[in-house]
Parts: structure tokens; C-alpha cells; sequence
């Protein structure tokens, strides 16, 4: 087999310690009607573990193309294996989900990994759940509380979906190459009670209130909604909580 090179525009990181490889599909609860999208295939580490458990099926998204004849030969012997040759954002999960729930695992290239995740929110009512390895700043900001540095439209936008937790973080010596920051393990499941708003439209009014976050409120909303809604008008963005920002754009 022939080495693999991993590519910087892709942001690739391929993940080799078995140890975390494992703790990883451990959080996925794998069982044998489980339909899985593995986002980033790379030489399919992850992936071998993802189907030692025997799901229903793997769907593997893999957009270099020098890793397909690595990862074609790896598992051609599984049935259960598709390998979707496409960038994950030209990907329609609902047609992999075929009427059912999936769950959603990978390590996430971390050029793009914001925007995957903020893309999970459009798939929110096929999602069992996801389980991402990322970069440790952006697991902190998934986790932010108002009024502190890390808060930001990624955090407010994810939470208003997901119950989010933190399940370990990673050193660099896990990966090849190593990256040059710290990464984290999160799991994202689909809040009990999913806000029934346009998500598109909910996702643009959250980003336009965080643009310019030092200006006061007064100067980004009409004072008697901020009145109505029990907001004072000097306050700023960040101070919000994601129930107020729910009640601003209702």
C-alpha cells in the first residue's frame, strides 16, 4: 500500500492513538441498526473501529482523492462500507439517512470545522447524535457561557439546538502530523425541546447581532422590543443568554 501524504489545504490530522480512536466510538453507543457518517475518512483509522462494531452501515465522506485507493483496499471486504467521494458541504444527508436517524462522527479538518458544525444544525431532525474531534478553542467555544471571551454566534447558535458536552481533550503527539494546538473531544445531542424557528433566518439574525459585539443593543434593536422582551437597552451582545436571544427574534 502506498503512503499517505497528508495535505495542509485540507487540513488533515490523521489521528493514531488507538486509545482515543476507541474512546471515540465508545460515546457513539454503535448498534447494529446504526446508520454512521464518518465526516473525513483520511487512512480510515477511525473508520476500522466504527466498523468492528458492527453498525448497519458506514458511510465514509472523503474528499482527497488520493486517499480513495487506500481506503478502497482497507475495506473491501466490508459490505456495510460505502465511501462517498465528495467535499462533506456537496453531501445531502437525507438521502444517507433514508428515512431513519444517524449519527454523525468524525475528526474534523480544522479549516472547516466551525462551518461543519454549524451545518449540523439544518440536519438537527435526522441526528441522533455527532461526535467530533476539534480544536480545543473552538470545544471551548461551543461550551461558553455569556459574558466571558469565548462566547461568541457559534456558541449561541449551536447551543440553542444541542445539549453539548466535553468528553476529553487531546495533545498533538496523538496525531500525525502533529497539530500545533491542543484538540478536544465534544458530543452534540439534539435538545428534547428543538426550537421551531427558521434556522437560516434564526443563524443570520444571531451573526448580525454578534458583528460590532462591543455596540449596545439600542443601537442593533428597536428599544421597545428590548423593553418587551425584559432587555436592558445598554446591554451588549454578549451578555445575552440563548434564551434571550430566542425571545429577541420571536
Amino acid at each position: 500500500m502506498k503512503k499517505f501524504k497528508t495535505k495542509k489545504k485540507f487540513g488533515q490530522h490523521l489521528l493514531i492513538s488507538e486509545g482515543v480512536i476507541k474512546k471515540i466510538v465508545d460515546e457513539i453507543k454503535i448498534n447494529k441498526e446504526d446508520i454512521i457518517v464518518e465526516i473525513g475518512v483520511g487512512t480510515g483509522q477511525l473508520t476500522e473501529e466504527l466498523l468492528k462494531r458492527n453498525p448497519k452501515k458506514v458511510y465514509g465522506i472523503e474528499i482527497d482523492e488520493t486517499a480513495y485507493p487506500i481506503i478502497e483496499e482497507r475495506f473491501k471486504n466490508f459490505e456495510n462500507f460505502i465511501l462517498i467521494k465528495k467535499n462533506f458541504f456537496d453531501v445531502n444527508l437525507y438521502e444517507l439517512a433514508e428515512n431513519n436517524k444517524i449519527k454523525l462522527v468524525g475528526n474534523l479538518p480544522y479549516n472547516v470545522a466551525s462551518l461543519i458544525l454549524i451545518n449540523t444544525v439544518f440536519y438537527i431532525d435526522i441526528l441522533k447524535m455527532s461526535v467530533f474531534m476539534i480544536q480545543k478553542e473552538v470545544a471551548e467555544r461551543l461550551l461558553a457561557k455569556p459574558k466571558t471571551k469565548n462566547y461568541s454566534f457559534l456558541t449561541v447558535f449551536i447551543q440553542t439546538f444541542f445539549d453539548i458536552e466535553y468528553i476529553m481533550s487531546v495533545p498533538a503527539r496523538f496525531f500525525s502530523p502533529p497539530p500545533k494546538v491542543t484538540s478536544a473531544v465534544v458530543k452534540l445531542l439534539p435538545k428534547k425541546d428543538i426550537p421551531d424557528i427558521d434556522k437560516k433566518k434564526f443563524k443570520n439574525f444571531v451573526s448580525s447581532l454578534f458583528a460590532n459585539k462591543r455596540k449596545m443593543l439600542r443601537s442593533k434593536i428597536d428599544k421597545d422590543i428590548l423593553k418587551k422582551v425584559g432587555i436592558e437597552e445598554t446591554a451588549r451582545v454578549d451578555q445575552l443568554n440563548v434564551e434571550d436571544f430566542l425571545k429577541l427574534y420571536k
